[in-house]
């Protein structure tokens, strides 16, 4: 989120990509949904004291959520297939699919009934805006952030895990 916050169209001005769930979506697929959530945590915080952020502590509220519910229901589909024995890249990208749409779902009601209320659109306007403006561009962002994730997650898991010593050995 420090390096910027990245205008992407057609979606609406006010919604903007920023690659900061990499790191936690990196971290969650290593070490867990919780260390996740500590990142976003972490990012969202320091975001916000930067004073780089367009849209205030509302937008890092609603950063916070949405990065939070993606971290914890791709971690969470994650460990379970790890546990079933499912540990195939294929299951890993699921579990990123599963964790974008949960998020994106979880992100109608929440902003229909409190983000953008804080930002003064309500009732009817407010569904529209979370099922029309907000749900692609949280399909979209969810998608974009996990696929560049797994990218990177299997080449730095060993370093993440402290293992890295055993690969050079």
């Amino acid at each position: 989120m420090f390096f910027g916050e990245i205008y992407v169209p057609p979606f609406a001005e006010f919604l903007r990509y920023d690659p900061g769930d990499i790191p936690a979506i990196v971290a969650t697929y290593t070490l867990g949904p919780a260390a996740g959530v500590a990142i976003q945590g972490i990012k969202v915080g320091l975001f916000i004291l930067s004073g780089k952020g367009s849209t205030g502590w509302i937008g890092g509220l609603a950063n916070f959520t949405a990065g939070s519910a993606l971290v914890i229901a791709a971690g969470v589909s994650h460990r379970l297939f790890d546990r079933a024995g499912l540990k195939h890249w294929i299951w890993t990208f699921l579990s990123a699919v599963i964790g974008t749409v949960i998020m994106a779902a979880i992100l109608i009601p929440a902003n229909a009934l409190f983000i953008y209320p804080l930002w003064g659109m309500q009732g009817t306007a407010a569904w529209v805006g979370a099922l029309t403006l907000s749900t692609p561009f949280n399909l979209f962002k969810g998608m974009l952030s996990t696929s560049i994730s797994l990218a990177f997650y299997r080449r730095l898991e060993p370093f993440l895990l402290g293992r890295a010593a055993d690969r050079v050995a």
